[in-house]
């Protein structure tokens, strides 16, 4: 398959698939002509990256994985599972650092409300309805 028809099953553009081929993530295509000329395997691994990239990694953090694949001439499979592990506990953390902002910005809002707030005639509960209404 030629590059439009690889972009468009995986949702890359042109210049994206491109690069992907400079930064070594893919290997690069064989060729009719001038053309490139994809096959299935590419279509696979570029599906991989986009769904790496959606789960927040960059492509430099992928660098690494692809240089030992390289290397060892296989998917290095445990250092993957390591880099999506590492990439957990930190949006674990990030969840846990947003859960506490959040509980500080309710207890501000509580603050702000205990401290500014018109006050409510007697006869009505906070929610503005007559204290007869609800009761």
């Amino acid at each position: 398959m030629f590059i439009g028809r690889l972009a468009k099953l995986t949702g890359c553009t042109p210049k994206a698939i491109r690069l992907y081929e400079q930064l070594g993530l893919i290997n690069q295509p064989e060729r009719s002509g001038r053309y490139r000329v994809y096959d299935a395997h590419h279509l696979t691994i570029v599906r991989l990256i986009r769904k790496a990239q959606m789960a927040g990694f960059k492509l430099a953090e992928m660098s690494p994985l692809i240089a030992e694949k390289d290397k060892l001439k296989i998917f290095p499979i445990a250092m993957a599972n390591q880099a999506v592990d590492t990439k957990r506990q930190q949006i674990q953390e990030r969840i846990a650092e947003l859960q506490a902002l959040d509980l500080h910005l309710s207890a501000l809002k509580s603050e702000m409300n205990a401290m500014f707030a018109p006050a409510l005639p007697p006869d009505c509960h906070r929610d503005g309805q007559p204290a007869s209404a609800g009761t």
